[in-house]
């Protein structure tokens, strides 16, 4: 099997490169043709990709966070036919990991053995205009979070990050009105934040998205709407539980389709690839990605009615 490694140097762990190393090494051990290629700066990952689909690479091995994650996949999907023929690895070395939790691989070690394995799955991808992403899609505090986590933030602090830069937009972000339509149904309100997840977990952990899987055919979407600053902060360790889905507070739904029109650009942050955007259209495609990993459990929790 040819395996090409697209390696973030910057992204958490893989800043020592021992771990990348010894991954590589036991590709090769297993009789794998491995090729490595280091990233130098945003967009570099997903060029590498679309370079390793075209010299014939069966898997495409991205070793970062869930922003490499999303260079590659989208690197792979902008070759005509490619996520079919082409399947798609991780060394989780970033600082949130989200997807790689969301699959069920908890190191670089669960990481190896898979793509040793070499058994793929079939999981579910999101297009967002002429992207797509694997993980989650959002807006309002929580990509006011993210930007705020600045790469030498991480780097100083962890996990951490995540946590002060919330801190900071819970002062500053200000609620926006927005009107979403999925299957027949239109909600109208000002949001403190949404997310379009295909994965339960987002920001390093959060499980915004409890019910999620990303092999399950549909994205769920939950919507947090306006309030006090003080009711905001006491639902925030709820958010992060899992424990929100039925606060009076959150609409939380299922869909394969989801329109988003809000009274002013904001901007929205989908799996480390930020723009700013008025509108937005989701629409999933379900198994169309082959990931190499093994099938999450699926998450513990009653799942909210379609």
């Amino acid at each position: 099997m040819r395996v090409t490694v697209i390696v973030n140097p910057a992204a958490g762990t893989a800043r020592d490169g021992s771990p990348v190393e010894g991954a590589c090494q036991q590709l090769s051990a297993a009789g794998h043709q491995v090729d490595v290629r280091e990233t130098t700066g945003q967009g570099d990952a997903e060029r590498l990709a679309r370079q390793a689909v075209g010299l014939g690479a069966d898997v495409v091995v991205a070793a970062g966070g869930d922003g490499t994650l999303n260079e590659v996949v989208n690197g792979v999907a902008s070759v005509a036919q490619a996520l079919s023929r082409c399947a798609i690895g991780l060394l989780p070395f970033g600082t949130g990991n989200d997807f790689a939790r969301s699959l069920g691989i908890d190191d670089h070690d669960v990481a190896v053995a898979a793509l040793v394995d070499g058994t793929t799955r079939a999981v579910d991808v999101i297009s967002l205009g002429e992207r797509v992403f694997l993980n989650a899609s959002a807006g309002g505090f929580t990509a006011e979070t993210s930007a705020n986590v600045t790469s030498d933030l991480k780097q100083a602090v962890g996990s951490f990050a995540y946590l002060i830069g919330g801190a900071r937009a819970v002062l500053e972000y200000e609620p926006v009105g927005v009107r979403v339509e999925a299957d027949g149904r239109v909600i109208e309100a000002d949001l403190q934040l949404f997310a379009v997840c295909n994965g339960p977990y987002i920001g390093g952990g959060h499980q915004l998205a409890p019910t999620a899987r990303p092999d399950d055919g549909v994205m769920e979407v939950c919507l947090v709407r306006a309030t006090s600053t003080l009711d905001f902060l006491a639902l925030l360790p709820r958010l992060s539980s899992g424990g929100h889905v039925d606060d009076e507070d959150v609409s939380y739904f299922r869909t394969r389709e989801v329109s988003m029109t809000f009274a002013r650009t904001i901007r929205i942050n989908t799996d480390g690839e930020v723009l700013d955007a008025s509108r937005c259209h989701y629409r999933l495609r379900a198994g169309a990605v082959r990931m190499v990993a093994p099938l999450p459990a699926r998450p513990e929790g009653l799942r909210p009615e379609t």
